[in-house]
């Protein structure tokens, strides 16, 4: 019987190293996970960092292209401009060339009577 006593508080004794082992990775499986829980948060954060900062820069770019589309009509318009600008200054040339043809023809025409 001592020896069934003695192998049973063997038995005990390795059941209870096994459960310490066990118990043992658990709590590193809970702190390993605590870890991970961690990360987690961390990374979330970071990604809403990221998520506002895209958010801004979308509406930067909204804006730009505002600018820039404002941008191209002016300078649409004042092509335009210019277009009749110019136009005006080839008629104002042609009616300067005409004024000058015609003094001189009365300066020519002076000259011979």
């Amino acid at each position: 019987m001592a020896e069934d006593s003695g192998a049973i508080l063997r038995h005990i004794s390795s059941l209870k190293d096994m459960l310490d082992k066990v118990n043992e990775e658990i709590e590193q499986n809970i702190e390993r996970t605590r870890e991970i829980e961690s990360e987690i948060v961390k990374h979330s954060e970071t990604e809403k960092d990221y998520i506002d900062k895209e958010s801004v820069l979308l509406k930067e770019v909204s804006v730009a292209e505002f600018e820039l589309n404002g941008l191209i009509q002016v300078a649409a318009a004042e092509t335009d401009l210019l277009n009749v600008i110019e136009g005006n200054l080839k008629f104002q040339k042609v009616a300067l060339n005409g004024i000058r043809k015609t003094l001189s023809d009365k300066m020519y025409g002076t000259h011979l009577h």
